[in-house]
């Protein structure tokens, strides 16, 4: 199918598929009707685009920053956070990561347990585990 010659279909295209926004808000933006949108993410495979676009972690991160800010200065919400946030989980559950809280919070149980056993050695112990949480903390903020 040829793409829509709407004179907003491509921002309309960009704002769903890159963005994350919804078809309501993308309506109520560029006073487009929902069931045109609808159409056009239809016809035009939005739904695919949109996965791969919103693939990457780094996207998704973007996405909901920008989101959290539009929403702190006042803002409705136009992105459909809980399913990002979903797709981001199974990336790092595919991915074989496991989230960095949930090493701290490991790592603070296992080095509180060592100090109990070896306190010596719980000392050269946590500090490893120290420089693993920066180097995840690196790792993670530049995805």
């Amino acid at each position: 199918m040829a793409t829509p010659k709407h004179k907003l279909y491509k921002d309309a295209e960009t704002l769903f598929v890159e963005q994350g926004m919804t078809c309501a808000a993308i309506a109520e933006q560029l006073s487009i009707t929902e069931a045109t949108l609808s159409k056009w993410r239809n016809t035009m495979k939005w739904d695919t685009l949109r996965e791969a676009a919103l693939a990457a972690p780094g996207t998704i991160r973007k996405i909901l920053t920008c989101e959290l800010q539009h929403i702190a200065a006042g803002g409705a919400p136009r992105v459909d956070a809980d399913a990002l946030s979903k797709v981001a989980k199974s990336l790092n559950y595919f991915d074989g990561r496991v989230s960095l809280s949930v090493i701290i919070s490991v790592f603070k149980e296992f080095d509180t347990w060592m100090a109990g056993v070896d306190p010596a050695r719980a000392v050269e112990i946590s500090e490893a585990h120290r420089l693993f949480v920066n180097h995840r903390a690196e790792i993670d903020s530049n995805r």
